[in-house]
């Protein structure tokens, strides 16, 4: 295993994302939320999960100014996007990966929702949804029309859990919703139900990959 530190630009845009290469022909691509970074425990485990699998790992390292968070749907994946399109152009300019993994937490997964999924290049692609934000009419909608395969995990005590998440239930998109559980998959003052919880969802990613 080798792990690269890059950085990538073009006129306006700068971003640094960590490369961690197993030699495997897979990838998976990593959006963390906006203060939920690639250290805490969700997306450090589903990190290990993949390694163990011998699939290699992109962190891309944006930072946002909180009040991003008021923009529509649409500025928010555009403007992220500006920072995604040039990593995953470095990435996948160097080499030929045969199968393609999007996971993303809260923010993160509104240019999966908003623009991945809808990317005729990515129609293959399996999406890791992890408490996206369903209160949001516009993903909402997105992901009642996606045709890919992938899960979706949300708590019921998270602000963005919407009690129509299962009509989103396909044959190829599995639903997690973990009870009790808040927008970081805590179970408030019960380490152990929390990590149930974690095993949980690192279970249903196990199942896909």
């Amino acid at each position: 295993m080798h792990v690269d530190q890059k950085s990538v630009s073009n006129q306006t845009h700068r971003i640094t994302y960590t490369h961690i290469k197993t030699g495997g022909p897979r990838i998976c691509f990593m959006f963390s939320g906006l203060g939920y970074t690639y250290e805490k425990p969700l997306l450090y485990y589903v990190t290990m999960l993949m390694l163990k699998h011998g699939i290699n790992v992109v962190h891309i390292h944006y930072t946002y100014p909180k009040e991003l968070m008021t923009k529509s749907t649409d500025e928010i994946a555009d403007v992220m996007m500006k920072d995604i399109d040039l990593v995953l152009q470095d990435v996948l300019s160097h080499d030929d990966y045969q199968n393609i993994i999007f996971a993303g937490k809260s923010i993160g997964t509104i240019p999966l929702i908003q623009r991945m999924m809808k990317d005729e290049a990515y129609k293959e692609a399996v999406m890791l949804l992890l408490t996206p934000l369903l209160t949001r009419t516009e993903l909402f909608e997105s992901l009642l029309e996606s045709t890919h395969k992938g899960l979706i995990v949300i708590g019921t005590r998270d602000h963005y859990y919407n009690e129509s998440v299962y009509r989103l239930k396909t044959k190829k998109v599995h639903i997690e919703v973990i009870e009790n559980a808040d927008h970081s998959l805590d179970v408030l003052y019960s380490p152990a139900e929390s990590l149930r919880a974690l095993e949980t969802v690192l279970d249903g990613i196990e199942q896909l990959l």
